[in-house]
């Protein structure tokens, strides 16, 4: 699956990716592996030429793939090289920089292994550390226990995050919500059926629309409401998830299509362009104050605007990941978007420029997943952070910073694994058991499986900032 959710690579990044752990292979040719013991595997190296040659690499997928060959050969120190490489190129993913730790605690070099998990800590990570056998040589000072004690604080549940919906644990795989304020009801989209659905009270589903031979709908990544026109926006791919797939006519096509809101009739399709050999993902909209849609495609990190007609292209940006989320600033002028891997950055639409969110080194902003605006804010939901929260980030007056952060809902145990959120007034619905990780690549439900109903939380999007959890931030 792809976009939002995550994907295999397409064909194009999969060979660049071979290429270059083949490249890769190279810093390992001073390694040679000893006969004796024969398990686990020792190898030994030149850890300044494999250094030399790890620096030289920017390919974060070729170093991971690298990463995951080392565990068992007896080289920490390998590790130790590797990891600090991908925490250079990934500085927001944490889980790199845990890994680093574990590796300097399996050499005992306790500076080191303390310092990365001090600065984890600092940032709301709250891993189970003591559980962890790698810290076995480091668990011994007083240091250590501050660590244990920091990290069990950050990981209990904080806020005050309701039940809202339990909707059916049926094989629909409801991937996007919005909200309806001309009906004052939650939407809920389907990748699996190609459907979007009216959420009842009681978290039964009702539906608006479904894809057919005359809309040309496909699996369902993104929904947005625009009442003041009327309008539901819907972001569209063709993906082995949707049950009617047709790998010969439909694959590498998306789109966005433009539905009544009231009845869920077709007004207009905007497909993504036709180029032999291209593939497209349309997973995520935002919708500017005017009525403008934008619409990323998170596999190749491009966004895309509805003009004269047909879709085109505002940006591409190869150096990001995948956009997991998008809002727009009321004056129109700034696309924020949420980069599961990078973190939070801005589009001037004006200007035609990206620009970096200044944020405290304080704050982590990996595992973005669902992004909205609201009142001055945006609302984060981080599925890929540990433990998982939902936040609120005051701007700057230019936009252009982080100010201040609250905390709206931390280490739920109904929220295993929150996207995305839709804003209804003052309430922010955020999924928080998205069933995405039970589909195979093939988009069928995993060999003994159950799918669970995916539950919906209501969280009070204007949280008081006098109360704990906030944190006054000076932008940099």
């Amino acid at each position: 699956m792809a976009g939002r959710r995550g994907s295999p690579a397409p064909l194009t990044e999969t060979v660049h990716m071979i290429r270059s752990l083949a490249a890769l292979a190279l810093a390992f040719a001073s390694l040679s592996v000893s006969a004796q013991p024969p398990a686990p595997e020792r190898v030994r190296m030149d850890p300044a030429e494999f250094e030399r040659q790890i620096a030289a690499t920017d390919d974060v997928r070729s170093l991971v793939q690298l990463a995951r060959r080392l565990p068992g050969t007896g080289n920490a120190e390998a590790r130790i090289i590797v990891y600090k490489r991908l925490a250079e190129l990934r500085p927001q993913v944490g889980g790199h920089r845990y890994e680093l730790a574990a590796a300097y605690a399996e050499r005992d070099r306790k500076t080191e292994a303390y310092d990365a998990l001090l600065n984890l800590q600092t940032q709301g990570y709250g891993w189970d550390v003591a559980a962890d056998p790698r810290f076995a040589l480091v668990a011994t000072t007083p240091a250590w226990n501050y660590i244990v004690e920091g990290m069990g604080t950050n990981r209990k549940a904080f806020g005050g995050a309701s039940l809202a919906y339990t909707l059916p644990a049926d094989d629909l795989l409801l991937e996007s919500l919005a909200w309806d304020p001309a009906r004052k009801q939650l939407l809920a989209g389907s990748a699996r059926e190609g459907a979007v659905y009216l959420v009842q009270k009681d978290g039964t589903l009702k539906s608006l629309l479904k894809a057919d031979d005359k809309n040309g709908l496909w699996a369902v990544f993104d929904i947005a409401v625009d009442a003041e026109r009327g309008a539901l926006w819907v972001a569209s791919t063709a993906v082995p998830h949707f049950k009617g797939y047709d790998p010969e006519a439909d694959l590498g096509r998306a789109g966005v299509f433009e539905f009544d809101l009231k009845s869920g009739k077709l007004r207009n399709r905007y497909l993504s362009p036709a180029i032999a050999g291209a593939t497209f993902f349309m997973s995520s909209l935002a919708l500017g104050p005017q009525g403008e849609v934008y619409a990323a495609d998170g596999v190749n990190n491009a966004v895309y605007t509805v003009r004269d007609g047909e879709l085109k292209r505002v940006f591409h940006a190869p150096g990001l990941v995948s956009i997991r989320g998008m809002a727009v600033s009321p004056d129109g002028r700034t696309l924020y978007m949420a980069d599961h891997e990078i973190g939070l950055l801005g589009y001037d639409l004006q200007a035609g420029r990206p620009f970096e969110v200044g944020a405290p080194g304080t704050l982590a902003l990996g595992g973005l997943d669902g992004l909205r605006w609201w009142n001055g804010h945006l609302i984060v939901v981080q599925g890929g952070m540990a433990p998982t929260r939902v936040m609120r980030f005051k701007l700057s007056d230019d936009g252009r910073g982080i100010a201040g952060v609250q905390t709206l809902q931390m280490a739920h145990a109904g929220m295993p694994l929150p996207t995305v959120a839709a804003i209804g007034g003052d309430e922010v619905y955020v999924l928080g058991n998205s069933q995405k990780p039970k589909y195979d690549r093939f988009g069928l439900v995993r060999d003994g499986v159950t799918l669970e109903g995916p539950r919906v939380f209501r969280i009070d999007a204007g949280f008081s900032e006098a109360q704990p959890g906030f944190s006054p931030a000076v932008t940099r």
